[in-house]
């Protein structure tokens, strides 16, 4: 393994030693400040990959053999791969960020999009090439940009042979009681499906009863369930209706236990399927944390709630790309069923897009 380190004015210009010096390939390990001024990175190149060639199962036998910690040291070293590749990939967006400030026609949509705190890989994606002569039409075709990106979820489509049943599952407090109402509305008095609702949440204290209440208002019989089997009989005794709403008690995306728990019971019912409702005011990183954690659930679409509460909506985006499922709805306030709104690429690029006097406030 060579190892070396580069000293330059900035990391652009670090970076662009590293590569011609080592190759696309090399591993960052490490970048520092230097105390004149400028910057300093250590990067790394495994030029010994091809010197010796062993069978990889004689290989490994050996290692196991001679040193028992080698699988140990194995993954560590992994490891370290893999956050060298990732400082890597921050490097490059960084280098290209600086391009991009640079561009006076493109700079002020650069700097928007970073304070509606979108992914800065997703900005680099979209302004990578675009131009326009003295920026004129560059938001138009910005606006295309975004828009193929942007996934939206299908319209509902009632099918024949029994009910299609929904769960919505998610972190506490993100309004997944309330959204059930809005969903069981919408559809209901609307579009006149035959609805039934369903609450798995009695941890909660009075979290039934609310269901219930909306319910009663609607006209919709509601039922209460706290194990499979339960719930199992509740959608066999809600089986005459087109579409069945399961509300699931929140569970924190650090909860192992109780996760595991929530798939048990949502497991026993055939052909269910679940939406990951997100809050849009949730900082992103925390956001990345809790998909992580409800993909075990394996989320058919995203429902971000609370759109009210902020004016920020690049981690909207970010997320849907991230973990590639699409956006089926939205809500905007807490009226029943007023404050909710089916996806659409168009809706989402209107909150995204800046206006003129943003851009020029840039």
């Amino acid at each position: 393994m060579r190892v070396k380190r580069f000293s330059a004015d900035d990391m652009t210009q670090a970076m662009r030693q590293v590569r011609q010096e080592l190759g696309a390939d090399a591993v960052i390990l490490s970048t520092d400040r230097l105390p004149g001024g400028g910057v300093e990175i250590s990067a790394a190149m495994d030029n010994s990959a091809d010197d010796c060639v062993v069978p990889a199962e004689q290989s490994s036998r050996t290692d196991e053999m001679a040193n028992p910690s080698s699988t140990a040291m194995a993954a560590l070293a992994r490891r370290v791969e893999g956050l060298g590749e990732m400082l890597s990939r921050h490097l490059v967006v960084a280098e290209a960020a600086a391009g991009f400030a640079a561009r006076s026609e493109v700079a002020p949509l650069y700097h928007y999009m970073m304070r509606q705190e979108m992914d800065p890989q997703l900005i680099s994606q979209l302004l990578e090439g675009l131009s326009a002569p003295d920026a004129v039409g560059l938001l138009p075709r910005f606006s295309i940009r975004l828009k193929k990106m942007i996934n939206v979820a299908d319209p509902l489509k009632v099918k024949s042979g029994g009910p299609l049943v929904w769960a919505l599952v998610g972190p506490t407090g993100v309004g997944k009681t309330t959204t059930i109402a809005k969903l069981a509305a919408r559809y209901a008095l609307e579009h006149g499906l035959t609805v039934g609702m369903i609450t798995v949440d009695t941890y909660r204290m009075a979290a039934p009863e609310q269901l219930k209440v909306y319910g009663r208002i609607m006209d919709i019989p509601t039922r209460v369930a706290s194990t499979p089997t339960e719930l199992r009989e509740a959608v066999e005794d809600l089986s005459d209706r087109e579409l069945i709403l399961v509300d699931t008690v929140g569970r924190s995306p650090s909860d192992e236990d109780n996760l595991v728990e929530l798939a048990s019971v949502l497991a026993g019912v055939k052909g269910l399927v679940n939406h990951l409702v997100l809050a849009a005011p949730t900082r992103d990183r925390d956001l990345q944390e809790v998909a992580k954690a409800f993909s075990r659930f394996d989320p058919q679409s995203i429902i971000f709630t609370k759109l009210d509460e902020t004016n920020t909506y690049g981690p909207i985006l970010n997320q849907m790309v991230r973990i590639a499922k699409p956006l089926s709805f939205l809500t905007i306030g807490q009226k029943v069923p007023d404050d909710l709104e089916e996806a659409s690429r168009e809706g989402l690029a209107k909150r995204l897009l800046p206006s003129r006097l943003d851009l020029d406030g840039c």
